[in-house]
């Protein structure tokens, strides 16, 4: 079922690039359509070649893009799955897999070139994305493969082999296929993103049953609750990571955290989480219900192919090897994965069903007079009234969002007031300088969040509030990285501030979470169609001036003679208390970074506010700098200020190249 237009004074052979401009000005609304007449939105079914919303059902033959990554994907699944059989570990230290958990792991391995085949006659971009999602995970998995050549004791794939002793172990045959399969998946993943953005070329792709959801992000249509579910199971996922994968009390078998693991096992690990979280967000934002179910899917198998083959080996093996905490966690949480991907086109189907039987029965509703209906007066009442609602529902929003945000600034500040360690005997407590951290970053997020309240201000406020969340986590982390350490003395626990932070934390990711769906909600009422080139001074700038904050916050902001700040170059970050305060830093910088990106593609004012957010929130970090370099005796400057402090000046100068060309559009317009 799906919806036609029928134009007044547009010909049938008119382009398709007008029809879709015409079909842009239906359902977004844009004052630039003003005078455009639309006699009909009809929601009735119709004969159409878009039988199923957001994808084309065809009868073309297999494109051979398509048919080369399925081939790929097949061909690498089955070298993952042989490779055991030929096998991975070689010497006296290494045994054999552990049969069940090779065959899970398989089974994971097959199931997405196997379903991929199924729907590629009826929907090849949903085949496409199914092989791109599950090619994102088997670029880390790929990055987990290299331990088994660097130090295979470590790499604690019970799938693959299990170490028996200390006894020397090398990379086998099976090591080599293993590492092949990955390499084809992740080959697979990136043809069929490929023939994804082939598809969304074609009429067709993106429509809906309803006019109103035409052309709209999967987040839209699905719904806030689905939508939430889907990004919690995917955020707590990626948590699920850092934990240890297993529990053991095999002296030989190590289980270790992320932070604790090698080099290579680490990087794979952490690879895996943010290709779960970008593989999410992007299915989310994409246009098609069927493409964002096949991403989902095809990441949250891989997922479980992580995850759950962890937690059968752990099942499978003696007493002396159990299942850790984290891939339980992690199992479950890529099984809600899995479940929510694959019900997206039925969520999707079914909101806009209901949106396209409102619409018809709206116009009834509205007046005594029936006849009235479907003339422009009455059409353009209906409008109003749609974006009426839409406004309440994005101002909605900036107030959930603003709330989350100044309990958050709240919370922060009370709990680095309150005692930070529970000490015995009414000994002292030690000061702990972080805590002037938090007070500065959430005086920060106070302010910002009591701005999305403004009237009128929270849509050009709430870009730039959208990296400020990250510096309270990131001062909290600091807190708590020595608060951690200090526990490790008889009889010194954590006090009550750290719990608070805690909340505080939680809050400071909720706001993060509402101001993503906020900033959803405003582009689904934008004139996306006519597109913006970004200016390429602002282009340039604010990517140099991302790249440099992440360096930045991932290099001490000052060093000493024996010791430094913070960093990645204390590896491994385990070290001391699993690298907290080294976490929050790259958290405000990974988050600088991203934003910085979609700055470039986001049209002025939006681009000037989350730079000015990304400029703040890059000064907070390098404000940790004096606040805290008292703990190092003759502390200098460290590389990380420096490559801060050159990324905010970058940024600060692209901000203002983005506002002079705001100031020059309204002046235009006038």
């Amino acid at each position: 079922m799906a919806h036609t237009l029928t134009r007044q004074n547009i010909v049938s052979d008119k382009s398709d690039q007008v029809s879709r401009l015409m079909s842009g000005c239906v359902t977004t609304r844009s004052p630039a359509c003003a005078g455009t007449t639309v006699d009909q939105v009809s929601s009735s079914p119709r004969s159409s070649s878009v039988h199923a919303s957001g994808d084309v059902r065809t009868d073309r033959p297999l494109p051979p893009r398509l048919a080369l990554a399925l081939v790929l994907g097949l061909l690498g699944a089955a070298a993952v799955s042989v490779a055991p059989l030929i096998g991975v570990g070689s010497g006296p230290g290494a045994s054999g897999s552990i049969v069940t958990a090779s065959i899970f792991s398989a089974l994971c391995a097959l199931t997405i070139p196997a379903a991929a085949i199924v729907v590629t006659r009826r929907h090849p971009a949903m085949a496409g994305a199914l092989l791109a999602g599950a090619g994102a995970l088997s670029f880390g998995v790929a990055i987990l493969d290299l331990q088994l050549f660097v130090d295979a004791i470590d790499a604690n794939r019970l799938e693959l082999f299990r170490p028996i002793s200390a006894g020397a172990i090398t990379a086998g045959a099976g090591s080599y296929v293993a590492l092949l399969g990955h390499a084809l998946l992740v080959v697979a993943g990136i043809l069929g993103l490929v023939v994804v953005h082939g598809e969304s070329e074609r009429d067709g792709y993106g429509s809906a049953r309803a006019a109103e959801f035409d052309g709209r992000s999967v987040g839209g249509r699905i719904g806030a609750g689905a939508t939430s579910v889907l990004i919690l199971a995917a955020g707590v996922y990626a948590i699920s990571l850092f934990g240890p994968a297993f529990d053991s009390q095999d002296p030989i078998f190590l289980a270790r955290t992320l932070v604790d693991s090698p080099a290579a096992s680490a990087v794979g690990t952490a690879l895996v989480a943010v290709a779960v979280l970008i593989v999410t967000a992007s299915a989310l934002t994409s246009i098609s219900p069927w493409v964002g179910a096949g991403g989902v899917v095809g990441a949250g198998v891989g997922a479980l192919g992580v995850s759950g083959t962890r937690v059968v080996a752990g099942l499978a093996s003696d007493d002396r090897i159990g299942v850790g905490a984290g891939s339980v966690v992690g199992a479950v949480a890529a099984v809600v994965v899995v479940g929510v991907g694959a019900v997206l086109p039925i969520l999707a189907t079914r909101r806009e069903v209901a949106a396209a039987e409102e619409a018809e029965v709206r116009p009834v509703r509205s007046g005594s007079q029936a006849q009235t209906v479907g003339t422009k007066k009455a059409r353009r009442a209906a409008m109003i009234e749609q974006a009426r609602e839409a406004q309440a529902h994005v101002t909605k929003l900036h107030r959930i969002a603003g709330a989350l945000g100044i309990g958050a600034a709240v919370l922060a500040g009370l709990g680095a007031s309150l005692p930070i360690l529970s000490l015995p005997g009414g000994l002292a407590e030690p000061s702990i300088l972080a805590t002037r951290i938090v007070f500065v970053a959430a005086i920060v997020l106070l302010v910002a969040s009591l701005g999305l309240w403004i009237p009128g201000r929270g849509v050009a406020i709430r870009p730039a509030v959208g990296t400020l969340w990250t510096t309270v986590v990131m001062g909290i982390a600091a807190v708590l990285q020595p608060a951690v350490i200090a526990t490790d003395v008889s009889g010194v626990g954590l006090g009550a501030g750290v719990y608070v932070m805690g909340v505080a934390s939680a809050l400071a990711a909720a706001a993060g979470l509402a101001l993503w769906f906020a900033g959803t909600a405003e582009r689904e009422e934008i004139d996306t169609s006519v597109e913006i080139e970004a200016n390429s001074v602002v282009r340039i700038l604010a990517g140099l001036g991302g790249v440099l904050a992440l360096v930045g916050t991932a290099l001490p902001l000052y060093r000493g003679a024996t010791h430094t700040a913070a960093s990645i170059t204390q590896w491994p970050w385990g070290s001391d208390a699993w690298g907290i305060d080294t976490w929050g830093q790259l958290l405000v910088g990974v988050s600088v970074l991203l934003a910085s990106v979609v700055a470039t593609r986001s049209r002025p004012p939006r681009a000037a506010a989350l730079l000015v957010g990304s400029a703040v929130s890059v000064s907070v970090y390098l404000a940790a700098g004096p606040l805290t370099s008292s703990r190092i005796p003759d502390a200098t400057v460290g590389a990380g200020a420096i490559a801060s402090a050159t990324g905010l000046l970058l940024l600060v100068v692209a901000a203002f190249f983005s506002a002079r060309t705001t100031l020059s559009m309204h002046a235009g317009r006038r």
